[in-house]
């Protein structure tokens, strides 16, 4: 599959990822900073007061981009990645963190924005609307107390600015059974290759290219101005390029399943493991994007007021396999 930027401390050289060695360090300081007692904050409002740029070129870090580096496996190395930390030290930090969290009783999830949770669905779910994540919120309706996922921009400022689809744990549940058992019957269909978008030149690109356009017509601009105009160029043109893992990903996907049976129940490290993204349409569709990028779909019942099921009237009910759209 395609991937939008490259993980933090990787370049692409030559049509191969390479270990870039200063952030390279900076990766190898992250983790024995963190094994020796220094707070993910700690490291962050340190990063940001030495204005280091983070994986966005922002210079800026919190405790949440400090977690996903290290909760990145691709640092211990992989067929893909060349390793950066080894894998006995990855697991020491991960222990570490894991031995913390319990003892706060929360499970980190630091796909949302870098906010701990306890659900399995947080960060996952995309709004099919306006591209928002999903939060989960809890409804009372008489005496009974309902929890639901809703964009986070269903409601802002007391007004409604996203229609989006609503839906339940229940709901997401049996969709991803589904989709995984569909996936167990016929293994093949994980193996087509999506196809790849071409990368938008980004506002920032643009913005220096038209310098250095500018910048042959005026005999004023110094050699080093253009020399430093060019390596922002390239720096800007790695920083949007993609990376082709899907031949990767598709076999941790297998693997992933190669020891699943059929599902009968909801399985969050199995979910985790398959899953990147969930995105809700309001049409009634769930597409599921695996990890290796390939999409499937299933319908999912359109509620009314009240939590209420459009149609036959059932809740949390999903649609038909036969009729689900591949």
């Amino acid at each position: 599959m395609a991937q939008r930027h490259m993980p933090f401390g990787y370049k692409i050289i030559d049509g191969a990822v390479a270990i870039e060695p200063e952030k390279a360090d900076l990766i190898r300081k992250m983790f024995n900073d963190f094994i020796s007692g220094i707070s993910l904050n700690q490291m962050a409002k340190a990063l940001t007061e030495m204005k280091v740029p983070n994986a966005n070129g922002k210079r800026s870090w919190n405790h949440g981009s400090i977690g996903k580096i290290l909760s990145n496996c691709k640092y211990i190395g992989s067929d893909f990645y060349p390793a950066i930390i080894p894998e006995e030290v990855f697991n020491t930090a991960n222990k570490i963190r894991e031995e913390k969290n319990a003892r706060l009783g929360r499970n980190v999830n630091y796909f949302a924005n870098g906010v701990a949770s306890t659900y399995p669905f947080s960060g996952r779910l995309i709004c099919g609307e306006c591209g928002s994540v999903f939060k989960r919120y809890t409804e009372h309706h008489d005496r009974n107390k309902k929890c639901n996922w809703k964009c986070k921009r269903y409601i802002v400022d007391n007004r409604v600015c996203c229609k989006s689809g609503v839906v339940d744990d229940k709901q997401l549940e049996a969709a991803f059974m589904q989709i995984i058992n569909r996936v167990m019957e016929s293994p093949e269909m994980i193996e087509k290759r999506p196809a790849v978008n071409a990368v938008a030149e980004s506002v920032e690109l643009k913005k220096i290219k038209l310098q250095i356009s500018n910048g042959f017509g005026q005999s004023g601009l110094e050699p080093s101005e253009m020399a430093q105009l060019l390596f922002r160029r390239a720096a800007e043109q790695y920083r949007i390029s993609q990376v082709d893992d899907f031949e990767y990903k598709t076999r941790k996907l297998k693997t992933a399943l190669e020891s699943v049976k059929p599902v009968k129940a909801f399985d969050e490290a199995l979910f985790k493991a398959t899953i990147k993204s969930i995105t809700v349409e309001i049409t009634g569709q769930l597409r599921f994007e695996l990890i290796n990028g390939v999409v499937l779909s299933t319908s999912y019942t359109l509620r009314g007021k009240g939590g209420k099921a459009h149609g036959d009237g059932t809740k949390n009910s999903i649609g038909n396999p036969s009729k689900s759209d591949l």
